[in-house]
């Protein structure tokens, strides 16, 4: 039985950069992720390219890519979001927090609520809210990488040539990765917590969307460092239903 992840990026690149957890359902859970880039940027003359380094980066990563039919326009539509999340009713959605610090990310945040609130295959969604240009607030969830995840992450990143020849977000993500234990220990683990023993980790924050509201999965943060800790997790969500195998 194989779950589905589906990662909506608000940009080619954003699969990479916070793709850790993806990474390890996949690895360690047996999950099939998908990424669906929401746009491919702002400048049409890159656009083409841009889907061609995305498909590297998913390759690298063992990542299924979907690509929207209006994307040469520069941005999916709402109703090809819809469709696809309600034809994939996947078990878990990845997209940026509402307060993401780029436009474009907040609005595929808000894309993204709007498609699962409409969605008929499924009435609750486990969602994992991601951060990279405004610090999440009050992340909950702190995944551990190990030296073999964060390479497999810079490789799929340096697919992205266009991008990280004008900001090397490959080179700078092992820091990125290494201050997230600093901020992950006080406000996953709790103020006053000690660091926990990994040097590099992302946060995220995983709540529930179900009848236009959001829950929270667990009380408290969580810290996932071993491929048990993650199985732990995933076995606490609920059966899916009958009929939603694929």
């Amino acid at each position: 039985m194989t779950w589905n992840a589906l990662i909506l990026a608000p940009h080619p690149d954003d699969e990479s950069i916070t793709g850790l957890l993806p990474l390890r359902l996949k690895e360690e859970s047996g999950f099939r992720i998908w990424v669906v880039p929401v746009t491919l940027g702002s400048r049409p003359d890159r656009r083409a390219a841009r889907v061609q380094e995305l498909r590297a980066a998913c390759r690298v990563l063992g990542f299924q890519l979907r690509v929207p039919m209006a994307i040469p326009d520069g941005v999916a539509s709402m109703k090809q979001l819809l469709d696809i999340v309600d034809a994939m009713a996947p078990e878990v959605v990845f997209l940026p927090h509402a307060k993401d610090g780029h436009p474009t990310h907040r609005a595929c945040h808000r894309m993204g609520v709007a498609a699962m609130d409409v969605a008929r295959r499924n009435k609750a969604f486990h969602v994992v809210e991601t951060e990279y240009w405004h610090p999440l607030e009050r992340p909950n969830l702190m995944v551990a990488a190990k030296k073999s995840h964060l390479a497999k992450l810079r490789r799929a990143l340096a697919c992205h040539v266009g991008e990280v020849a004008r900001n090397d977000y490959a080179a700078r993500l092992p820091a990125w990765m290494s201050d997230n234990v600093r901020r992950g220990a006080e406000l996953v683990g709790g103020a006053g917590a000690p660091a926990p023993k990994i040097a590099y980790a992302t946060l995220y924050r995983a709540r529930i969307r179900a009848g236009e509201k959001w829950r929270a999965p667990f009380p408290g943060g969580r810290t996932l460092t071993s491929a048990r800790d993650l199985r732990n997790w995933v076995a606490t969500w609920n059966a899916p239903p009958a009929g939603r195998r694929r």
